[in-house]
């Protein structure tokens, strides 16, 4: 019973320790929305209501976090996508494009610098906000 007890315990632990790395998380469909603790749950939600809306969220799986950098005070929308996606340009002026309607769309006008990411968070690039 103890071992049993024990076990438990340590797999919760590691539930919320995994977790907790990337943040909080919602489900839009197959899109995983995390976000940090700099960010509101609303700003979440409303960010997972227009992934949907765009029809960015739907049938394949995605996962993106949403965060805020403290220095500029700017949304940080981080994908997760490929090494060959970060490098390329036409991904770059597609991920522009999709920062501005983030920015116009979702936050009120407020810059978001759009991060593409390997399957752990970890920045490839940033793409940093600019009116256009």
């Amino acid at each position: 019973m103890r071992l049993l007890q024990k076990t438990l315990y340590t797999v919760g632990f590691l539930l919320i320790l995994g977790c907790s790395e990337y943040g909080d998380k919602l489900q839009y469909q197959k899109t995983e929305v995390y976000y940090t603790n700099l960010i509101e749950k609303e700003e979440a939600e409303k960010l997972g209501d227009f992934l949907v809306s765009s029809k960015f969220a739907g049938e394949n799986e995605k996962s993106v976090q949403l965060s805020k950098n403290e220095e500029n005070n700017h949304y940080e929308f981080r994908m997760v996508t490929t090494k060959k996606a970060a490098e390329s340009e036409t991904y770059e002026a597609i991920f522009k494009i999709y920062a501005k309607q983030l920015s116009d769309s979702v936050f009120n006008s407020s810059p978001v610098d759009f991060h593409v990411c390997d399957n752990t968070f970890k920045t490839l690039k940033i793409i940093p906000f600019n009116l256009l």
